[in-house]
């Protein structure tokens, strides 16, 4: 068991140097190993970058357990702060519902995500609008959360996982999981789930106690009385939150189901991308006259300037200047500020783009940047993205590869003004301009919805049909 104990302890911590230098015989050191791991937790603030990852590892036998203990342990915390606070329990259920047994190691994963933003949204909103209507007030974290899944999905070995467990449409499957889970839960099952975790813990703990100083001998009964104490008015507090969990996963399933339809289903009255075609810039300019979106605003000054000089090029950067070779040629205008940067490799960045536009162009984002858009007309505003240049409805990843850094320009985005100086759009986005021909075709993301639909300013595309989601690569 210790073997097993030490290869799941090195997923979360690096093992103290004591530890180490011993030969693996100061048991001391082994105790502050195991309470340094359990410390860790889902952490709210926790990056999205790391959600995924921590997905993956957590699939592996015995390193799993370990990461439900970390979250049962955080879900004690919060409730210790207010007892009677409801939507930290709702926090508890959603972590306790991931450890039921029914669920297979692949399920578990795929749920870990959607749960660990289910719980950002509930730690984050307030309980007003939590009593209203849960579902609504997480969704954007849900939505964010359903991205976070996709990536997961794409990986290799769950790839190869999906194929052996002949599951071939995974949103389909996790939609009856989750109507199948609101069905299940009730109190009795939840705390199976949560006594079985405490055990773990216990055991984990009598480790720390046995090897450890004094002090963490008394730190670790001071947690385990903290659980405990949860632990004994759970009945009760679970009891009070079952039925807002059961309508928020039944909502899921449902979601989970429109995305196996986006994804795998053709069905009608919908975008036909081999129709789509862009307004011009006057046809935009006068739909704007007659209905002005949120997205832009009318006769007010530019908020970001645009760049008159073009910054000097170091060697080994792209050109973005006037004589620069297309599609660079010019691009620092499109920069209030522009700055060469290094991209290390691992790096995600994104591209909104409609169903005509190349995958490997010179416009891109951050991560970041990408997660904090709540809506098309706010990637239209902080970008200053024209429909006449993009009808987006659609966005696409490339990740950085192995080897050397992606050479690329970063900085605020301009304001943009029409040539009539009537409409702007502010800008102010940090956007990322690169040479397309530095990227590499293996690895690019898949297209995927940004669920903002494709339209704009009145109905510029035939609705029959399916949006195909489709790659497309400029050779």
């Amino acid at each position: 068991m210790w073997g097993e104990l030490e290869n799941a302890l090195a997923w979360y911590a690096a093992a103290p140097a004591r530890w180490v230098d011993s030969a693996k015989q100061d048991l001391s050191a082994a105790a502050e190993w195991i309470w340094t791991v359990l410390q860790g937790d889902f952490a709210e603030e926790q990056s999205t970058a790391q959600v995924v990852t921590s997905t993956v590892i957590s699939m592996i036998p015995f390193v799993d357990q370990l990461c439900d203990v970390r979250d049962i342990v955080a879900n004690c915390r919060k409730i210790k702060e207010d007892t009677e606070n409801k939507w930290a329990w709702v926090a508890l259920v959603l972590t306790l519902i991931g450890l039921f047994p029914t669920l297979g190691s692949l399920a578990k994963g795929c749920f870990k995500i959607l749960f660990a933003y289910g719980r950002k949204g509930v730690m984050r909103v307030g309980v007003k609008t939590l009593e209203s209507d849960m579902w609504k007030a997480t969704l954007p974290w849900i939505e964010a959360g359903i991205q976070k899944l996709n990536e997961f999905l794409a990986r290799p070995q769950v790839r190869k996982t999906l194929a052996a467990l002949k599951i071939d449409n995974p949103y389909k499957y996790l939609s009856k999981l989750a109507r199948d889970l609101a069905g299940q839960i009730n109190t009795g099952a939840l705390l199976k789930a949560m006594d079985g975790a405490i055990a773990i813990l216990k055991d984990l703990l009598g480790l720390v106690q046995k090897w450890g100083s004094a002090a963490m001998k008394t730190q670790a009964g001071e947690m385990l009385q903290m659980v405990s104490r949860v632990r004994e008015i759970a009945n009760r507090k679970l009891a009070e939150v079952l039925k807002p969990v059961q309508h928020w996963l039944d909502r899921l399933a449902r979601r989970l189901e429109v995305e196996a339809d986006m994804n795998y289903r053709a069905f009608t009255n919908a975008v036909n991308p081999h129709a789509f075609t862009r307004p011009s810039m006057d046809a935009e300019i006068a739909a704007m006259r007659k209905d002005k979106p949120a997205w832009v605003d009318r006769d007010v000054a530019a908020k970001y300037n645009r760049l008159r000089v073009e910054p000097s090029i170091p060697p080994g950067w792209p050109d973005i200047g006037e004589k620069a070779k297309r599609p660079l040629n010019g691009a620092f205008e499109t920069f209030h500020d522009a700055a060469p940067i290094e991209l290390a490799p691992g790096t995600v960045l994104y591209r909104v783009i409609d169903p005509g536009s190349f995958d490997n162009s010179i416009c891109w984002m951050s991560r970041a940047e990408f997660e904090k858009l709540q809506s098309k007309d706010d990637w239209r505003r902080r970008f200053a993205v024209w429909a006449s240049w993009n009808r987006n409805g659609e966005f696409v990843t490339y990740t950085v590869p192995p080897g050397k850094p992606l050479h690329v320009w970063e900085g605020v985005a301009a304001s943009q003004v029409d040539r009539n100086r009537e409409f702007v759009l502010e800008g102010g986005a940090r956007q990322i301009v690169l040479d397309p021909k530095d990227l590499e075709k293996s690895y690019l993301g898949k297209r995927q919805s940004t669920q903002w639909g494709y339209n704009d300013l009145g109905d510029w595309m035939n609705k029959v049909g399916v949006p195909t989601l489709t790659n497309n690569w400029r050779e």
